[in-house]
């Protein structure tokens, strides 16, 4: 696991509390991204609000200083694995 950003660059300030010290992965991106893959999936029409919306998320999370982009990569992966694995499921 690798330190958040704002412990090991110098210049990245956190803009909020981390609830630990470990920032990978992005457990927001990655809820975001499945949520956003379900709903599309049921309601394609969604995606034109769901979709936007994970981006952001994904993007704060930088943007914050909580997660490195790669962080934000796997949360998005592993959140789009495992909304297609509820949805084959079903």
């Amino acid at each position: 696991m690798s330190l958040r950003p704002f412990i090991t660059c110098p210049g990245v300030r956190a803009h909020t509390d981390a609830l630990d010290k470990y920032s990978f992965p992005s457990g927001h991106t990655l809820h975001a991204v499945s949520f956003a893959v379900v709903i599309s999936y049921h309601y394609p029409i969604a995606a034109l609000i769901v979709g936007p919306f994970a981006l952001i998320v994904a993007i704060s999370r930088m943007v914050l200083g909580l997660h490195y982009p790669t962080d934000v990569a796997m949360g998005a992966v592993l959140g789009t694995a495992t909304a297609s694995l509820v949805l084959a499921v079903n």
